[in-house]
């Protein structure tokens, strides 16, 4: 496996594409800690600076599908291109097991029906760790590849909705765009491809 691999993916229609990334960027907000980003985005809010560019900066966008640049009048926003390679390297997704075993598998009123699907595909709360680990991994696997469907933006950031693959079913698992490659897993089903 080199730095290449992915670089350079098939379209659906068979042509080539080009997996380029950038990271967003929104002067002076820094990217972690956390409470200290926090701070910093409701300081520029009070001075006029959107919310919702704020919560994209630092994020790993690629090129093909990332929201539209200036996303307003007077935005303070810019596109810094950044290597393939950084964002092998950097992205994470993490997924809480709280998910499953707390929120579809154990509180049926939350769940919201999903507990229902994922048992339809043969899975139950014994399954949670797996199920867990490889709704990181293919999401990881898929946001790396470019492969999400834009979703709301608003001051919380940026939502995708990863496909995943679980047996013969394909669905979407929706998570949150966070700085420098992160993603995290805001439900684990969030609709059927179609």
């Amino acid at each position: 496996m080199s730095i290449f691999d992915g670089l350079i993916m098939v379209g659906a229609s068979g042509e080539p594409v080009l997996n380029q990334w950038i990271e967003w960027d929104h002067f002076l907000i820094p990217n972690k800690p956390k409470w200290l980003r926090n701070i910093f985005s409701n300081i520029l809010a009070m001075f006029g600076h959107c919310n919702s560019c704020a919560a994209l900066d630092g994020c790993y966008l690629v090129t093909r599908n990332m929201p539209n640049m200036p996303l307003h009048n007077h935005c303070d926003c810019r596109k810094i291109g950044i290597a393939y390679s950084k964002v092998k390297r950097e992205a994470k997704a993490d997924c809480d097991i709280r998910k499953f075993t707390e929120y579809v598998f154990k509180n049926t009123q939350r769940s919201k029906g999903k507990n229902k699907i994922f048992y339809d595909i043969g899975y139950d709360i014994d399954d949670s760790r797996y199920l867990q680990v490889e709704l990181c991994k293919q999401a990881a696997e898929q946001y790396i590849a470019g492969n999400y469907v834009l979703k709301g933006l608003d001051k919380r950031g940026q939502r995708l909705a990863i496909p995943i693959r679980l047996k013969d079913k394909h669905f979407y698992s929706d998570w949150m765009l966070c700085p420098q490659g992160q993603i995290k897993n805001t439900t684990p089903f969030g609709g059927w491809i179609k």
